[in-house]
């Protein structure tokens, strides 16, 4: 029995995807004011207390920790809707031409500045801008193709 994804399941995880790949974006922020009442702790008269200082320091990690795991999950969640669920649409197209190109960039940039290793940004950067440039007949489209799937992926209830 051959069954076809509904296209809302594609598109709710997918638009959930794009949405926590803002975290990153949150998550700098978030590090860049951090960074800064670490600074003015650290500037203020009379702080003798490492641990007030290193307390700031630590808000710095946690932002960037929670935005970097935000943002992998929202990956992994835009890479199924494109491969399991087969989802297309023009605003994924950009956001995959978009993210692949910074994705690719922040890797570059990372190496330029002595961080010597290929991060997973890297990985789904090149993935992401592959995929859409090889698939974009499929994403301009009006209508997303309905293909069969097989039957082990049966979905219904």
């Amino acid at each position: 029995m051959e069954t076809t994804i509904p296209p809302q399941r594609g598109a709710f995880i997918a638009k959930l995807g794009a949405w926590l790949q803002v975290a990153a974006a949150l998550g700098i922020v978030g590090a860049i004011f951090a960074v800064s009442n670490a600074s003015k702790v650290l500037s203020a008269p009379g702080v003798d207390d490492p641990s007030r200082f290193s307390e700031a320091i630590g808000d710095v990690l946690v932002c960037a920790l929670i935005a970097v795991r935000l943002s992998l999950v929202g990956l992994v969640l835009v890479t199924i809707a494109l491969t399991v669920f087969r989802y297309r649409s023009k605003w994924m197209y950009q956001m995959l031409c978009y993210f692949g190109l910074f994705s690719i960039g922040l890797s570059l940039c990372q190496l330029v500045f002595g961080y010597h290793l290929i991060t997973w940004h890297l990985m789904f950067g090149v993935f992401f801008l592959i995929f859409a440039l090889v698939k974009k007949e499929e994403f301009i489209r009006s209508v997303p193709p309905k293909r069969p799937l097989p039957s082990c992926y049966n979905l219904d209830p």
